[in-house]
């Protein structure tokens, strides 16, 4: 008879157990029921990615993820003209453009206890209203092909893209767009000018013989596979995208000064008002789970913030061929200061000097 109830009561056990569990379960599947989370970011394999691999963790769990398609320029004006209203919950934005985020008071704070992952990776130079997720290597992308048969030199600097032979063949990014911002910057060093000074830099660009404008990254695979452009510069990321359209490519990362390379970063932040936080802290957590940063690095050709996921995405091949892996040669090359940047005036000089 005891043991009979001792059988009982392990049944009891775990059937309350398995109860409690069901539980837990479901209340989880159904956390962010009823609640939308808005994204402004990047369209293309930024948002697949991030609604593959991030997004989904949020629907999973009962609720909606939106995104808000622009380049990080195009989502700020959209936050300004907002005037206090909130067209997205959390913000993608590059390092460049931190001093005019914070200085007009855009985000809100982070609770980075419930983001562990972000606590892992953020650093003192993000504060508290934003964590970084990724960075980018702007390159010289070319078609090693069409400059053999053309008898042009492999481009070592954005001061090379000159070459009379290049006429028309060369297309860089608008400073509208993602890349823009540092593209001016690149320009700006290599032809003696700085972040405070860029008018040799928008000088060399009008002296490349009918250069090009591209606003969305898209539009250097597009312009590659029609065999209309035989160099760009855009991050390395697009590189492995055109090579993975069939177009054979290969990447130099530009001298700028006594450095070799130029790093975008990429930050997140929830936008002061959101009504969404505790999804949006999920959402930045996720982003910045080793698999979310794998997947990430994989379909975008993002270095990693995450250790973990960056030595995995060293396995890949191609990644190898086009990106720089190398984490001392990553750490030496060269950022933009941020500080001296004023974007107001930069698209000012822009507008004179190259969209006349």
């Amino acid at each position: 008879m005891r043991l009979f109830l001792n059988f009982l009561r392990v049944c009891a056990l775990a059937l309350l157990g398995a109860s409690f569990q069901s539980s837990a379960q479901t209340a989880d599947e159904a956390r962010f029921k009823g609640v939308t989370l808005r994204i402004g970011t990047w369209g293309s394999a930024t948002r697949d990615s991030l609604k593959d691999y991030v997004a989904s963790e949020i629907e999973r769990r009962g609720g909606k993820v939106e995104f808000v398609i622009g380049s990080p320029q195009d989502n700020l004006a959209k936050l300004i003209a907002a005037r206090g209203q909130v067209p997205f919950d959390l913000y993608e934005f590059l390092g460049t453009m931190r001093p005019e985020i914070e200085g007009r008071g855009l985000l809100t704070k982070l609770n980075m206890q419930a983001m562990p992952n972000a606590r892992a990776v953020a650093t003192a130079q993000s504060g508290d209203m934003m964590v970084p997720t990724w960075i980018t290597q702007e390159m010289i992308i070319y078609n090693p092909e069409k400059f053999k048969e053309n008898g042009i030199p492999v481009p070592r600097s954005l001061a090379d893209l000159r070459h009379p032979k290049l006429a028309g063949r060369v297309m860089i990014p608008d400073i509208s767009s993602g890349g823009g911002i540092e593209a001016v910057g690149a320009f700006a060093l290599t032809a003696g000018g700085d972040e405070a000074n860029i008018q040799p830099g928008l000088k060399m660009i009008m002296e490349i013989p009918g250069v090009r404008f591209w606003k969305a990254g898209g539009e250097v695979i597009t312009q590659f596979k029609s065999g209309d452009i035989w160099a760009a510069m855009a991050h390395g990321g697009w590189a492995v995208r055109t090579a993975q359209a069939g177009v054979k490519v290969a990447t130099v990362p530009p001298k700028i000064g006594n450095r070799d390379g130029l790093i975008k970063d990429g930050y997140i932040g929830v936008v002061k008002g959101s009504r969404n936080q505790e999804a949006a802290e999920f959402f930045i957590n996720t982003y910045l789970s080793s698999q979310a940063q794998l997947q990430f690095a994989l379909k975008v050709g993002a270095i990693p913030m995450v250790e973990e996921a960056r030595t995995k995405m060293a396995e890949a091949p191609l990644l190898r061929e086009l990106l720089v892996l190398d984490g001392r040669k990553i750490d030496a090359m060269m950022h933009l200061n941020a500080a001296k940047i004023d974007l107001s005036r930069w698209n000012d000089e822009w507008n004179r000097v190259v969209s006349r």
